[in-house]
């Protein structure tokens, strides 16, 4: 399993730079696939300094004797953002882990990468090792769908993204794997329109229903302890408040800035609703964004979340009237389906293909460009007033809410879990165990 940028671990730390729905992801289906007889090989470039502990990255790191987290270095010993890895970097990794390999003498069945950078890092080990096994790709995201979705923006931050680059490294990917694997509808949408590739697997993000599931508020314990630990200034007085939930990693793509907005609208009407956000102070735009809270007056109203403890999730879901993404840039919409799992009415952006995919049957247009589906919201991306209106109708509509939340949850489970969805792609492969 190849997830070759950001900072992967077993327990994942919401707000790292690129480090998120991805990392979730690979955990989960590393998982599925030890529960189904494997043995599994997780490889991510270390060598650089963690940026919480600051203890450097190396090595390997097992979660038991059926899996293991190999830490890789190449390209120096600072990190490097997905957009700044290139084949040099990725050679040397490919370098480091066949060393490893062959002092272990270890064999393999298969190769999953994920992004286009991990699917690189295979290829090169594939070649290095003159390995004869097929290699799946997930790409989660497509250079040209990001490309679409950044329409719009400065010079400075599309050409940060290096587009085109990245465009042509996913075009040599697809001539050289074996299988792909595609996560949502718009990822095999643009395979076949942009890139004339149709994958053979779909293999969403998927629910681990030991871990999430919908609880009720009154079992709530250990959330409690933890907002006001947390967040001392508004953490602590939640227990009979309405909660707007907002989880995801603090990137300017995920628009954090619309739901702190649409929330300060709310609050002269709703003035016992708080705002439970998470938000990481080693992001760049984290200033920004508690300079936006402090100058909208609502800061003893929102609650600021760092990293959440997988375990407290359906609590935190559980204290949740509406949850909300609006998020301008998304592969699948993970946090979106993990609040549905967990019986939460949702808001969502346009841009979350899962919310367009599977919440918005018997679609009922609204006014502000608000498009009322059987299972969830949706709204155009960066419409404060829009999302403001979702979430206003939900908290008012107690017995809406409820039946929205129930078919969200309907339309996530049992289609969404791992093993039946990893199964059918090992038979197809005709690998397995």
């Amino acid at each position: 399993m190849i997830t070759n940028h950001g900072i992967h671990d077993w327990t994942i730390r919401s707000g790292l730079v690129d480090t998120g729905g991805q990392n979730h992801y690979v955990n989960a289906l590393s998982d599925t696939l030890v529960s189904q007889g494997f043995r599994v090989t997780i490889l991510n470039r270390g060598g650089f300094p963690d940026p919480v502990s600051g203890a450097l990255r190396e090595g390997i790191s097992h979660r038991n004797k059926h899996s293991r987290i190999l830490y890789l270095t190449g390209g120096g010993n600072t990190f490097i953002r997905k957009e700044d890895l290139n084949r040099a970097v990725l050679s040397e990794e490919a370098d480091h882990a066949k060393q490893i390999f062959d002092a272990e003498q270890e064999t393999f069945d298969l190769v999953i990468s994920h992004y286009w950078d991990g699917a690189v890092l295979g290829q090169l080990l594939l070649k290095k090792m003159d390995l004869k096994i097929k290699h799946v790709w997930i790409p989660h995201s497509l250079g040209a769908l990001k490309k679409a979705n950044f329409a719009g923006k400065s010079k400075e931050v599309i050409e940060a993204c290096r587009f085109e680059e990245r465009i042509q490294e996913e075009r040599d990917v697809l001539k050289h794997v074996d299988a792909v694997a595609s996560t949502s509808g718009d990822i095999t949408k643009t395979l076949v329109d942009f890139y004339g590739y149709t994958p053979q697997f779909f293999l969403p993000p998927c629910i681990d229903t030991s871990k999430i599931m919908p609880i009720d508020r009154k079992d709530c314990k250990a959330v409690y302890d933890f907002l006001a630990t947390e967040d001392p200034e508004a953490g602590a007085d939640i227990k009979d408040k309405s909660c707007l939930l907002e989880v995801s990693r603090t990137d300017s793509t995920k628009r954090k800035d619309v739901v702190i907005r649409a929330f300060a609208k709310l609050l002269p009407r709703h003035p016992d609703l708080r705002l439970l956000l998470t938000l990481s102070k080693d992001s760049g735009i984290y200033p920004e964004l508690m300079d936006l809270i402090v100058t909208l007056g609502i800061r003893k109203k929102v609650v600021c979340l760092g990293t959440i403890p997988r375990s407290l999730m359906p609590e935190l879901y559980a204290l949740t009237d509406v949850y909300c993404s609006p998020s301008e840039m998304e592969g699948f919409g993970m946090s979106v389906q993990e609040a549905c799992a967990c019986r939460c009415a949702t808001v969502s952006s346009n841009r979350i293909p899962f919310a367009m995919e599977y919440l918005l049957s018997e679609v009922e247009e609204g006014p502000l460009t608000i498009r009322w589906g059987k299972a969830g919201a949706v709204v155009d991306a960066g419409n404060v007033e829009g999302f403001a209106c979702a979430i206003e109708r939900l908290l008012e509509d107690g017995d809406f809410r409820k039946k929205m939340a129930a078919n969200a949850y309907a339309a996530t489970i049992p289609y969404f879990t791992w093993p039946s969805m990893t199964k059918r792609m090992l038979q197809q492969l005709e690998v397995g165990k």
